[in-house]
């Protein structure tokens, strides 16, 4: 009888470790006292399997916190390869609920115009001047994929629990395509012998992507993001 009790007691502390708390637009953990704009520069450096650079480019990105319209937006813009050009700007409510995400490629001559309700993410594709619309559907409190990277740093999380972020991506094989993400460690860095620099380290799942992402305590930023998938790896450094 004892056997069968231990064996029940280790079957519900599996259990429990295995759940995941989820994490939606609008909820507390969100802190939104965190986001600020600003202007900031990365570079991403991407690797394949055996170790070799294929891309190493520089990311312009932008938040933008407008008070009038009740929206943060947060711009990207980027060259890869060098020659080509992207750009996408996500839209969000003040409870970084998805709005909108608009994405051009050139010299592709492609376009994406997203727009975001409840439950349901609609996706316009205009290319070479002809354009198609498609519909997914969705499950209430989910975010944008375009945006998720943005918002680490504003995440207040517990150590010890598993978080879950429902994510639209139009380019996964189902539109739901949710990060996994944890508070991993703390880590100091000493910026000077009398200056330390202190770190929230948290680690995200996100299909076959494994990443552990460095967070400044006093900005909240993403300071560095390194990570593999199953062709190679990237590491992502604020300049």
């Amino acid at each position: 009888m004892r056997q069968i009790l231990a064996l029940l007691l280790l079957t519900a502390i599996a259990q429990s470790s295995n759940a995941q708390t989820p994490i939606k637009p609008g909820d507390k953990i969100i802190r939104y006292d965190w986001i600020k704009p600003s202007h900031d520069y990365y570079r991403n450096v991407i690797s394949d399997s055996a170790g070799n650079v294929k891309y190493d480019f520089m990311m312009e990105d932008y938040t933008i916190v407008d008070q009038q319209k009740k929206q943060v937006i947060f711009a990207r813009q980027r060259q890869i390869p060098t020659g080509y050009f992207e750009a996408d700007t996500s839209v969000t409510d003040l409870d970084l609920k998805p709005v909108s995400m608009h994405e051009v490629h050139t010299p592709q001559n492609v376009s994406f115009e997203m727009t975001f309700a409840d439950t349901l993410a609609s996706v316009a594709t205009t290319r070479a001047g002809n354009m198609s619309i498609k519909e997914y559907p969705m499950r209430s409190g989910y975010f944008e994929d375009n945006m998720i990277g943005y918002i680490w740093g504003y995440l207040e999380l517990q150590k010890g629990i598993s978080y879950r972020l429902d994510n639209f991506n139009k380019d996964a094989s189902s539109p739901s395509d949710p990060y996994t993400l944890e508070y991993a460690f703390d880590d100091v860095w000493r910026a000077a012998p009398d200056h330390l620099l202190h770190r929230t380290v948290l680690h995200f799942t996100h299909g076959g992507t494994s990443s552990y992402i460095w967070i400044d305590n006093s900005t909240h930023m993403t300071i560095k993001t390194i990570g593999r998938f199953k062709t190679g790896s990237y590491v992502l450094t604020k300049e």
